[in-house]
């Protein structure tokens, strides 16, 4: 059993034993991990990088193989003073990691059976632990009696714990001598084999893990196991190799060794390391070099800012911690460079500006690089910035993006220009509004958004027009075939994050790995990048590794956004150490808000459907280098973030139609808007149009040509409807609706404005003539009047019972009216030639209220001259006969009241307009539809 000598011996050994084990561990680190880092790059590297990172993974195995040595040489003398301490003939033992020269008993290590223990009693203790913490926290809001509680319980726990290894040391000592017949492939028994079965088990375990509940993906280490497990396997094979009696090597060897190493290493930290794209190559495609890069980082930060010298870094104090690339704050006019951007910011040329257009200062006229992030579903009252925070549940969901806001310009009242992403992306990223707005692709596969063509221009687009490098990162199957390649270069539009139909799916992280991959292979260049976050869309997916608010939709809802925090706030960290960082502006923004029962036309944890404040109100901030930090309330939309970069990148866009506006105003000189008012749209599952400004919601049912009007000052949850009131403020806001309408929802474009497919349908090019005209029936109101110049079949044809048909209503307009009257056909059997001032018949048909083209173009729209043809659907009956009269009622959108015609009308209907009697043909075959007429 004494072996050594001396316990000068012993520690010797241990030193050779820890540097044999840390050699082997490094040497096969570098070479497996080196492989999967390239694997796994989001983007194809150079050959230069691909030599870069070689030098770089083979610099950060010798930094892990130092720290190895000394952590395992540390261990092992530790055990052995303690030990010596103990039983001084001990000091001389065999060295802790002398495995494999421990005596067999009955064919196996006495030790596996007690490792094996050790772990099933930790795993035990730590759930143990983990459940009556939850219960006592559940149960108990008092805490000091929470903490005895849980303190209690683990000491018992601890407790029970130790007779638990005792039987399972017993337990296992006997399953080890039942499978001795193995021989060294006993995994009880014999070290190698344990290894091995530990290995396989971890694995077969997480493996389960990735496939069974996909939402786990963000929290297992996998990649890290991995690596970790190269290490030990390589680690375990340097213990193992047999070494023959120490030799002395002539010193010039060894010096020439150490002098390739230290030559290699100090090559790489201060140079080959320092290439961004090299260096981001390792940190996002893998997690091990990713660590390794943070312990550089942190043994060479000697002022302890979070920021180093070596691998790139570029804090220009390294003794002094006011002074680093991070969010420190350069004073100006002072001398001193604080945020190491090589300059001292100045605003010795900022003058008052004049004239009605307000321009970029020209301190901040530069060749600006653009992050443009977009977060998917975050409503502004859902963020640590927007009260979250210090609301009744206190949570803290957007800690990153509130340390953001403290640096940057902040809008408070910021409104998506739809509620739902289909309608909302493509509208932001053009500035123009997607269902009046935008030329759209409809020829898409079911279940997809329509796509957009060419004939519009992008952000992207617009930023080649100043030789911009431009990138997109997608993450949701929509991104594939949407349109937005148009202005990004086919290497650099990236959807391999969401190629996949995956509503669970958890990808925050991989976006900020692609984004980082992206950026940094564009130092020293012009760029533009978009990276969409669509985490926080639901379906909702748990968060234990960062935050656990609970298990409810509203709960997971929160998790999703701070979740998605914690990864963008990584990606700002990153950021900050390239060299494009002092010239890079961040935009931050959503497409839109969610429901969380708000509304009961809205269910909980939905969107798209309404244009309440939930659903529209949204984060936008502007980190610009250098400029005053402000928060800017007033409303604003961001469709104004592309006139906005124009105007920041000196881009003329003038020759675009945008419907956003520049906030350069808000940006530098804390101009504010308080009575603006933007608009907001949504055509699911009925047409709705959106009025806003600061302090009056106004929403247009397009359908019913119902308003709801709502105070948010004082009724900021949007539940009284002020319009039946008719408050001054309506017609401010619907004069502004109806001016934005007039502009956007009936421009008469056949490719840009899709309500203009329902326009046209009920617009005649050409005069016609009906095949029964209608005498002395007008709408008149006013000095305006609608003539209702008569009747026919869908196809000049008689129509036939039992079936389908429509009837068409011919209108003309002399002089255009002022309400957006409602129409509703009345139908009943009446030979040819009937009087129409007779009463009207019990078996009377009438069809359900409805506005022209689905409330894209009602009367009041209608123009002077203009011929229009309404479309009513409904199923003959099939036993009428003879001919149908037809008759329409016209209906007051806000009172509900029919208006009376000034033509004829049944006795028994004072307010029908009797428009004529088509002809009904012969009967149809009897599998003719037999079911009530509907119109």
């Amino acid at each position: 059993m004494l072996l050594y000598r001396s316990l000068r011996d012993g520690v010797t050994a241990d030193v050779g034993r820890a540097i044999a084990m840390a050699t082997g561990g490094a040497l096969a680190f570098a070479p497996i991990e080196y492989a999967l880092t390239v694997w796994a790059y989001a983007g194809s590297p150079s050959a230069g990088s691909l030599v870069r990172l070689f030098a770089l993974t083979t610099t950060l195995a010798l930094v892990l193989w130092l720290v190895l040595a000394v952590a395992l040489a540390v261990v092992a003398i530790g055990v052995r003073l303690i030990r010596s301490r103990i039983d001084p003939t001990r000091a001389r033992a065999l060295s802790l990691w002398d495995l494999r020269h421990r005596p067999l008993v009955d064919d196996i290590r006495p030790a596996v059976p007690r490792v094996w223990a050790t772990l099933a009693t930790s795993l035990v203790l730590v759930v143990a632990l983990q459940r009556a913490a939850l219960w006592a926290l559940t149960h108990y809001k008092e805490p000091q009696l929470t903490a005895i509680l849980i303190g209690a319980a683990g000491l018992a726990i601890a407790v029970a714990s130790l007779v638990l290894y005792r039987a399972l040391v017993v337990a296992a000592t006997v399953a080890a001598g039942a499978f001795t017949w193995l021989g060294a492939a006993n995994p009880l028994g014999r070290w190698r084999a344990a290894g091995v079965a530990l290995a396989g088990l971890v694995g077969g375990l997480l493996a389960v893990a990735w496939f069974a509940i996909p939402q786990s993906r963000s929290y297992l280490p996998i990649r890290l196991v991995a690596s970790a497990v190269v290490i030990a396997l390589g680690a375990g094979l340097g213990l193992w190799r047999e070494r023959p009696r120490p030799q002395r090597r002539p010193r010039n060897v060894a010096l020439a060794v150490a002098g390739v190493a230290l030559a290699l290493m100090v090559a790489t930290l201060v140079k080959l390391g320092g290439d961004p794209e090299t260096k981001y190559f390792a940190i996002t495609a893998s997690p091990a070099l990713d660590r390794l890069i943070g312990l550089v980082r942190f043994a060479n930060d000697l002022d302890r800012d979070g920021y180093g010298s070596l691998l790139g870094e570029a804090d220009c104090a390294p003794l002094d911690p006011k002074i680093h690339p991070g969010d420190a704050v350069d004073i100006p006019d002072d001398g001193i460079d604080q945020n190491c951007d090589g300059r001292d910011f100045t605003l010795a040329s900022l003058t008052a500006p004049t004239g009605p257009k307000l321009p970029v200062p020209d301190a901040f006229k530069r060749d600006w690089n653009i992050l443009f992030i977009t977060i998917d579903t975050v409503r502004y009252d859902h963020t640590t910035f927007g009260g979250y925070a210090d609301g009744p549940k206190k949570r803290d969901t957007t800690p990153r993006l509130a340390q953001l806001v403290k640096k940057s310009t902040s809008f408070a009242y910021a409104q998506a220009p739809s509620a739902g992403t289909m309608a909302s992306i493509p509208a932001i990223l053009t500035s123009r509004f997607f269902h009046s707005g935008i030329a759209l692709d409809e020829k898409r596969p079911p279940g997809s958004p329509p796509g957009i063509l060419p004939e519009n221009t992008t952000l992207p687009e617009i930023m080649r027009r100043k030789s911009y490098k431009t990138g997109i990162i997608g993450s949701h199957e929509w991104w594939t075939g949407w349109g937005f390649e148009q202005g990004v270069d086919p290497e650099d539009y990236d959807n391999s994050i969401g190629k996949v139909v995956d509503p669970r799916r958890v990808v925050a992280d991989k976006v900020t790995d692609h984004a980082l991959a992206w950026i940094s292979r564009q130092q020293g260049k012009k760029w533009f990048l978009w990276a969409h976050y669509i985490d926080p869309h639901g379906y909702y997916v748990a968060h234990p590794d960062v935050v656990d608010y609970g298990s409810s939709d509203p709960d997971l809802y929160d998790a999703e956004i701070k979740w998605t925090d914690q990864e963008v706030g990584r990606l700002l960290d990153e950021l900050v150490r390239l060299p494009s960082y002092a010239n890079t502006i961040i935009i931050i923004t959503s497409d839109h808000g969610e429901s969380m029962g708000e509304h009961a036309a809205v269910p909980l944890g939905t969107h798209g459907t309404a244009l309440y404040r939930e659903l529209t109100h949204v984060p936008l901030i502007f980190f610009i280098p250098d400029n005053q930090p402000r928060v800017v309330h007033g409303a604003v939309t961001n469709l104004d973030v592309v006139p906005t970069i124009a105007d920041l990148c000196g881009i003329d866009v003038s020759d675009l139609p945008l419907e956003g506006k520049s906030l350069v105003p808000e940006l530098f000189y804390g101009k504010e808007n308080r009575d603006r008012i933007v608009f907001a749209e949504t055509n699911a599952p009925g047409k709705q149009r959106a009025a806003i400004s600061e302090r009056w919601r106004l929403i247009y049912y397009l359908a019913t040509n119902v308003y709801e009007l709502f105070d948010t000052q004082h009724d900021w949850l949007e539940k009284t409807n002020l319009a039946p009131a008719n408050p001054p403020e309506l017609a401010v806001m619907k004069r502004a609706l109806d001016q934005w309408l007039e502009r956007v929802l009936y421009a008469r474009d056949p490719l840009f404005n899709q309500a203009f497919r329902q326009m046209s349908d009920v617009i005649l090019k050409t005069a016609v003539t009906p095949p029964v005209a209608t005498a002395n029936q007008s709408i008149v109101e006013g000095d305006g009047a609608i003539e209702i110049l008569g009747i026919g079949p869908a196809d000049g044809k008689p129509l036939v019972p039992g079936r389908k048909a429509d009837v068409h209503i011919y209108f003309r307009v002399k002089q255009p009216i002022a309400t957006g009257y409602r129409f509703s056909i009345a139908l009943w059997q009446a030979a040819p030639g009937t009087p129409l001032d007779g009463p009207t018949p019990s078996a009377i048909v009438r069809g359900p209220v409805r506005t022209t083209a689905e409330g894209a173009y009602p009367p009041n729209r209608w123009k002077r001259g203009e011929l229009i043809r309404e479309r009513f659907p409904f199923n003959i009956p099939a036993d009428w006969r003879g001919g149908i009269a037809v008759g329409l009622y016209v209906v007051d959108p806000a009172t509900g009241e029919r208006r009376p015609p000034a033509g004829p009308h049944p006795s028994n209907e004072p307010n029908l307009f009797a428009l004529g009697i088509l002809p009904l043909a012969a009967p149809a075959s009897p599998q003719g539809s037999q079911t009530p007429p509907r119109p």
